[in-house]
């Protein structure tokens, strides 16, 4: 096996092991509000608060205070405002909402699906803020996209209602935290972005939970909340960040995102073997629409020429 060849089973791998632990926080996080009667935000602010400060805490003894202050154009302030403003939408704003959603009854599965939609919503808004222009195959990805949901929705009626459109809130969040991010250039490396995004995303989700009045002591947490909650923390959190950045570094962001339609898929997976949700039709379709949009919405034909 040659250079070019261990890099792209480098890649392969990390990539799948990054979707899959994307994938496990849905069943493990819905877990822990279903059966551990875990407040929502509170939980999210447990888990971010604390991943944040380990990243940050491991990239302080490593590189030092100076490397760990995020800047942007060398302006510390700037930098702050931006990652403060990046925990809001993406962490507090896009796990937050999805995190009510499951405690609204919406499956984790459903989350999923309804969540990696962000791309879908992305298009819209790049093409409007952005200027990057839409072509006809996102277009019809878009179409086939909405095509997508409304099967996931409409053929349930027991999904429609606050849970569903909380989960969409939370899509929209992530496709607006894509465009803030792609409107400023951070000095720092992606690290460093990572750890005060999840450490201000888990402080906003905190503040939030104490204003929702939501009360819970963590050493009710039996056995297997312990077990879940840290991976929530680890895998899910740290890990899929860092094995996300691998594969951005290997491949670049168009063909690694268009590998996240597996989100769902492990996710569902997950879904059905611990928590023995069901795998109905309406979700096998709407997501299999879900799915073909979001690998279109991402399809390059020059980086498939090359």
């Amino acid at each position: 096996m040659n250079l070019h060849q261990r890099s792209y089973l480098y890649f392969y791998i990390c990539i799948i092991l990054t979707t899959i632990c994307m994938g496990s926080s849905f069943p493990t996080g819905k877990y822990l509000i279903s059966i551990e009667h875990v407040p929502p935000m509170l939980l999210g602010g447990w888990r971010f608060t604390i991943a944040g400060f380990i990243i940050l805490l491991v990239l302080f003894l490593k590189r030092g205070v100076k490397y760990v202050l995020p800047s942007i154009d060398h302006n510390s302030y700037k930098g702050f405002i931006f990652v403060a403003t990046i925990g809001l939408l993406q962490t507090a704003g896009t796990m937050g909402l999805l995190n009510i959603a499951m405690s609204l009854g919406v499956s984790s599965s459903m989350s999923a699906v309804l969540l990696f939609t962000n791309s879908l919503w992305l298009a819209v808004l790049a093409h409007f803020i952005l200027k990057e222009r839409l072509t006809m195959i996102k277009v019809v990805a878009l179409v086939i996209g909405v095509i997508g949901v409304t099967i996931c929705l409409g053929l349930d009626r027991s999904l429609l209602g606050w849970g569903a459109c909380v989960a969409l809130l939370g899509s929209l969040c992530w496709s607006c935290n894509t465009v803030v991010t792609k409107q400023f250039k951070f000095d720092k490396g992606a690290w460093v972005l990572t750890g005060w995004q999840l450490l201000f995303g888990g402080i906003i989700m905190f503040l939030i939970s104490q204003l929702l009045g939501e009360r819970y002591h963590i050493g009710q947490l039996n056995g297997w909340g312990w077990v879940w909650f840290w991976w929530l923390v680890f895998p899910a959190s740290i890990g899929s960040f860092g094995l996300w950045f691998s594969s951005l570094n290997l491949r670049g962001a168009t063909i690694s995102s268009s590998f996240l339609f597996l989100v769902p898929l492990f996710s569902t997976i997950f879904s059905i073997i611990g928590l023995g949700e069901p795998f109905t039709l309406h979700i096998m379709i709407g997501g299999l629409c879900v799915v073909v949009a979001l690998i279109a919405i991402n399809y390059s034909p020059h980086h498939l020429s090359n």
